[in-house]
C-alpha cells in the first residue's frame, strides 16, 4: 500500500512537473506579442482570488523582463529620434542662415540693379535717367544759341563785309576823282606857269 501511495505521488508529482513545464513554454511562448497581448494573456491565466487576480511569478517576471526591454528600446529610438531631429534643425538653419545671406546678396544685386554710379556717388536709374536727359538738353539748348548767335555772326559779317566793299568802291571812286582833280589842278598849274612865262618874255 505504501508502495502504491509512494508510485502514485511519484507519478502525480512527474505529471504536475510535465504540466508546469508545459504551461511555462506556453507561457512564454505566448508571453512574446505586443506587451497589451501580454498583459491580456496574464490577465486570462490569473487565477481569481475574491476580487483580485493571483498572478504567476513567472509570468510577472517575463513581463517586466519584457516590459524593460520595450521600454529601452524606445529610449534608444526616442534618443535616435532625438539626435536626428537635432541633425534636421541644425540642417533647417544651416539653410535659414543660407536662405539670409542670399537674400542680403538678392537685395545688394537689386540695388546694384537699379542703381547706377554717377560721379563715384550712387544715384537711381530714373535719376540718372533724368540728369542725363537734363545734361542733353542743356547742351542741345546751348548749341542752338551758338546757332542763332553763328548765323546773326554770319549775317553781320556779311553785312560788315557788303559795307567793305561798298566802302573800298566809294574810296576808288574818291581815289580816282582826286587823282582827276589833282591832274586838273596840275594842268592849270602848268597852264597858269606856262602863262607867267609867256607874260615874263
Amino acid at each position: 500500500m505504501k508502495k502504491y501511495i509512494h508510485s502514485l505521488l511519484f507519478l502525480f508529482v512527474i505529471t504536475f512537473s510535465f504540466a508546469q513545464d508545459s504551461i511555462q513554454n506556453g507561457g512564454q511562448a505566448s508571453m512574446n506579442g505586443t506587451l497589451d497581448k501580454q498583459f491580456d494573456y496574464v490577465v486570462q491565466k490569473s487565477n481569481n482570488f475574491q476580487e483580485y487576480k493571483v498572478v504567476k511569478r513567472d509570468f510577472l517576471t517575463i513581463l517586466k523582463r519584457n516590459s524593460i526591454d520595450s521600454v529601452n528600446r524606445f529610449k534608444t529610438e526616442l534618443a535616435d529620434l532625438k539626435q536626428e531631429f537635432a541633425s534636421h534643425s541644425a540642417t533647417v538653419q544651416q539653410l535659414k542662415d543660407t536662405l539670409k545671406t542670399t537674400q542680403a546678396e538678392l537685395d545688394k544685386l537689386k540695388i546694384a540693379q537699379d542703381n547706377v554710379s554717377f560721379l563715384g556717388a550712387p544715384i537711381s536709374k530714373t535719376n540718372y535717367n533724368l540728369i542725363m536727359w537734363g545734361i542733353i538738353s542743356v547742351l542741345l539748348l546751348i548749341l542752338l544759341v551758338f546757332l542763332f548767335q553763328f548765323k546773326g555772326a554770319k549775317s553781320t559779317a556779311n553785312e560788315a563785309k557788303n559795307n567793305l566793299e561798298k566802302l573800298e568802291e566809294v574810296y576808288e571812286d574818291y581815289k580816282r576823282k582826286a587823282l582827276e582833280k589833282e591832274q586838273r589842278l596840275g594842268r592849270q598849274l602848268q597852264d597858269e606857269i606856262n602863262k607867267q612865262n609867256k607874260s615874263s618874255k
